[in-house]
C-alpha cells in the first residue's frame, strides 16, 4: 500500500511531467507553426494528467481534505480547471499567432501558480510571500 510519502512523491512527478509535455508540445507548436502528430502525442498527455488528477484524488482522500472546506486545495482545483482551459485555447487551430503565444504562456504562469498553492497550502499561493 502506498503511503502519503509515496503518493506525494508520485503526484508531484506527474505533475513535473505533465509540465514537461505542456511545454514541449506549446514549443514545438508555436515556434515550428504545425502540431505534433506522433501518436504518442495524443495518449501521453492525457494518460500522465490523468494519473496527476488520480494520485492527486487520492492523497484528498487519504488526509481527508475536502476542497469545500480547505479553501486552498478549492483554489487549485479552480485554478486547474481555468488552466486546463487555457491551454486548450492555447493549440486550437484559426487563432492569431500572439494569442497563442499569450495563451501558452499564461497556461504556464498559472501552472505555477498552482504550484505555489499546493507548496503554501494558502489560496494566495506565491502571493503569501508579500504579507
Amino acid at each position: 500500500m502506498l503511503l502519503y510519502p509515496d503518493l506525494k512523491t508520485l503526484h508531484v512527478l506527474f505533475a513535473a511531467a505533465s509540465l514537461l509535455l505542456f511545454v514541449v508540445r506549446g514549443g514545438y507548436t508555436l515556434l515550428l507553426a504545425r502540431s505534433l502528430r506522433a501518436r504518442v502525442w495524443r495518449w501521453l498527455p492525457p494518460v500522465v494528467d490523468s494519473l496527476l488528477l488520480t494520485f492527486g484524488i487520492w492523497l484528498a482522500v487519504l488526509l481527508r481534505i475536502n476542497p469545500l472546506r480547505a479553501d486552498w486545495l478549492g483554489v487549485k482545483l479552480l485554478c486547474v480547471i481555468i488552466y486546463i482551459a487555457v491551454g486548450i485555447l492555447a493549440f486550437r487551430l484559426h487563432r492569431p499567432r500572439w494569442l497563442k503565444i499569450t495563451l501558452f504562456a499564461a497556461a504556464v504562469l498559472l501552472f505555477a501558480f498552482i504550484a505555489s498553492i499546493a507548496v503554501w497550502h494558502d489560496p494566495r499561493g506565491i502571493f503569501v510571500l508579500s504579507d
